[in-house]
């Protein structure tokens, strides 16, 4: 191996390290949300309409404890 070769493996194995920490980091927290609608309409006599609709939404919070 030459100096060369021994550089770019150093600093493919430094580049990894530096991502590992880097998403060890980031992925403390997260928060996810989730928003589910459902509409159903009806049509009655008439101009006359039904429409029911719902809609839910979840939140999620997390945290990573150290």
């Amino acid at each position: 191996m030459n100096k060369h070769q021994i550089y770019k493996m150093v600093a493919t194995i430094a580049t990894a390290i530096v991502t590992c920490v880097a998403i060890a980091l980031g992925l403390q927290s997260c928060n996810v949300t989730r928003t589910v609608t459902t509409r159903s309409e009806a049509w009655q006599k008439g101009d006359t309409s039904v429409v029911i609709q719902t809609k839910t939404v979840e939140t999620y919070d997390a945290s990573k404890k150290l």
